[in-house]
């Protein structure tokens, strides 16, 4: 199981598994997830020679209603989040100064579904993380210097059969129902007309709302001049490059966007 499966399993412990009822219409804890994921891997920084810096103090600003809403659960899911960062953090190799925080403020000029993450490396943090392992020194020499060492070169090994290409499987999972949609290479649409791929009983959902457009293994979600816009972990978006995870929400409906093998 990954890392964001992980999490969403651990959110249905804090909050129970009806999310589609308890969110609509509001920012959803996973897509407070996938953005702090983002954030972490769009600052990190290289401070060394294999070694990488990421930030681990990490502020979720939420307008007045989504505030009130999720202050309900603030404790709970704050330490979830941090806890999907570390176990990120671990598995990308990265290191932090410190134990890494998530908190949440409020900021009233802030719409309803709409939030921002920042960051920032805090030094002085408590708790320490654990270093990334050095390289092996080499061997010393009687007098002192680095010994030279010659490995033997590896035996010849005989032709294997040829790879075969891995199959990337494009898909978007509907928050509530958990239904799946496998997505088709070219053009995916989604709304409320009878001919969209995925079609959603929402009011809040134009007939042709945003387009899935897939190819090979990228996909690119495009919103169709919708009527009350396309939201991707938590931002407005006009066309978006997907990654797997990415919370995707259109009128009251919430998308989770997957992508499979590889």
């Amino acid at each position: 199981m990954g890392v964001l499966q992980r999490f969403e399993r651990r959110l249905e412990g804090v909050v129970g598994g009806a999310f589609a009822r308890l969110f609509k219409g509001k920012v959803h804890p996973a897509e407070i997830g996938r953005a702090l994921q983002r954030e972490a891997d769009e600052q990190k920084v290289v401070v060394g020679e294999g070694r990488v810096l990421v930030p681990n103090r990490y502020t979720v600003t939420l307008g007045e209603i989504d505030y009130a809403h999720l202050g309900e659960w603030e404790q709970q899911l704050t330490s979830t989040l941090a806890q999907l960062l570390h176990e990120q953090i671990d598995q990308e190799g990265w290191s932090t100064f410190g134990y890494v925080s998530v908190a949440f403020e409020c900021d009233k000029n802030l719409h309803t579904g709409v939030f921002d993450v920042r960051s920032r490396v805090d030094p002085d943090a408590p708790g320490q993380r654990p270093r990334l392992p050095e390289a092996p020194a080499r061997p010393v020499a009687q007098n002192g210097s680095a010994a030279a060492v010659q490995a033997p070169a590896p035996p010849a090994l005989p032709p294997g059969p040829p790879l075969k290409a891995a199959t990337l499987q494009h898909s978007l999972v509907v928050d509530g129902p958990n239904t799946r949609y496998c997505l088709g290479e070219g053009s995916n649409v989604i709304g409320r007309s009878q001919d969209a791929i995925v079609r959603l009983p929402d009011t809040g959902v134009s007939r042709r709302h945003v387009d899935i457009t897939v190819q090979g293994d990228t996909a690119v979600a495009h919103d169709l001049g919708s009527t009350n816009g396309s939201i991707v972990n938590g931002q407005r978006i006009a066309a978006q490059q997907l990654r797997d995870g990415d919370v995707i929400r259109i009128g009251h409906s919430v998308l989770v966007y997957r992508l499979d093998g590889g």
